[in-house]
């Protein structure tokens, strides 16, 4: 999980995110349960904690202690340690006639601060697995062999990749620069203005902005603006940046709000000059600019990924 972010899940399988499985009639966790004809799981405090040993309680329960914003489904707080956190539903209702499926629903919050870029950019990813699954040095070839002391019954843990399931992306601009040149006794000089400190409360934001150079073939390598403070600009040549190139730059910022201007000139802008605003482009994310993020994926759409302004 990236830092700053809580984690909550369902406290038994649900329905989907909104409805939870009713506990069986007789009672979970009873000494009637595991009756019935519908999947139950509940969450427990640990895969390793031993059982109770009453009859009324057979497992250590986790109690949730909120709900979602949509929906009444009990959910509970799972700390996040190091960027790691683990759930463990047990199984204690079960129809052995039917192949079943149990759903469990996963919630998370953070309170975002783009002038401090909190939380800052990560993906969230899970692993699913049968438990227990004794250690993590755990083989399937150890799990096959006659054991006095592992589990009954036991599982290796998910050999799958991790899936994502969350990405948190930094708040930032993109700026086109459409033609950049210093060749042929030209230069241009570039600028890009921090506007996130103005009258009207903004949270005043400070970051780099990465400069990347194309000219179709041997392309400079990517620049750096070193961090733009709000209320600033940064100013640079074309000539000093990038020698000898020709022809457009996108500038990745790192801030909201960003706004760029190039002034094309024979040197000492004493013949000819001309000067642009550098276009903002929608951010991408981690998609594509080929289509717009409604677009994305579905067969027959048409519409530009592209809607820039100044």
């Amino acid at each position: 999980m990236p830092t700053g972010v809580r984690l909550f899940v369902s406290t038994v399988n649900v329905q989907n995110n909104a409805a939870f499985v009713a506990a069986p009639a007789s009672g979970a966790g009873s000494a009637g349960g595991n009756t019935g004809t519908v999947g139950y799981a509940q969450l427990v405090s640990s895969e390793t904690l031993t059982d109770g040993s009453t009859a009324s309680v057979f497992f250590p329960a986790v109690t949730g202690t909120d709900v979602p914003s949509t929906g009444n489904t009990p959910i509970v707080e799972i700390p996040v340690v190091n960027g790691s956190a683990t759930a463990v539903w047990e199984v204690i209702n079960t129809n052995p006639n039917a192949i079943e499926t149990l759903r469990f629903g996963v919630y998370s919050t953070y309170t975002a601060n783009v002038a401090s870029n909190s939380p800052p950019a990560g993906t969230a990813s899970v692993n699913l697995s049968f438990a227990p699954t004794p250690t993590a040095a755990f083989t399937a070839a150890a799990g096959a062999a006659a054991s006095s002391s592992l589990t009954i019954p036991r599982f290796i843990a998910d050999t799958s990749a991790a899936r994502n399931i969350q990405t948190i992306n930094i708040c930032r601009t993109i700026l086109l620069y459409p033609f950049v040149t210093n060749v042929q006794g030209f230069d241009t000089g570039l600028a890009i203005a921090n506007t996130s400190t103005d009258p009207f409360g903004t949270g005043a934001q400070a970051g780099t902005c990465k400069l990347n150079w194309y000219q179709g073939a041997s392309n400079p390598a990517q620049g750096d603006s070193g961090t733009v403070a709000s209320g600033t600009v940064y100013t640079t040549l074309a000539s000093s940046a990038a020698p000898g190139f020709s022809g457009y730059m996108i500038a990745v910022c790192n801030f909201q709000y960003a706004h760029g201007f190039a002034f094309v000139s024979d040197l000492g802008a004493r013949n000819l000059a001309m000067g642009y605003l550098a276009l903002v482009i929608p951010d991408p994310g981690t998609g594509s600019r080929n289509a717009s993020p409604a677009c994305q994926g579905i067969s027959g759409c048409t519409a530009s990924g592209e809607n820039e302004g100044h």
